[in-house]
């Protein structure tokens, strides 16, 4: 990852209030970026997502694949209203 990736990055999170950054007393040179509370809360549902994907991953692959070929993939059913609506 370039440093200016690197940076984007860090400013995108602080701005959305997930890490918050410090500086030490000696100086600007030595910066730490920490998870603030709320950034705490995301390792669960991100660790998630990517058991789901782990999971599923030769079917996300698949339909990528059909994507990509033109294909739309199988059918997906229509809903219907429930009676009396």
């Amino acid at each position: 990852m370039s440093s200016k990736v690197l940076t984007e990055t860090l400013r995108r999170l602080r701005s959305n209030g997930l890490v918050e950054r410090w500086e030490a007393p000696d100086g600007p040179s030595h910066v730490e970026y920490r998870l603030t509370d709320l950034g705490r809360t995301l390792p669960a549902p991100i660790g998630a997502v990517g058991a789901g994907g782990f999971e599923h991953g030769d079917e996300v692959t698949a339909a990528q694949d059909a994507a990509e070929a033109g294909d739309a993939g199988p059918a997906v059913p229509r809903l219907r209203p429930a009676a009396g609506s």
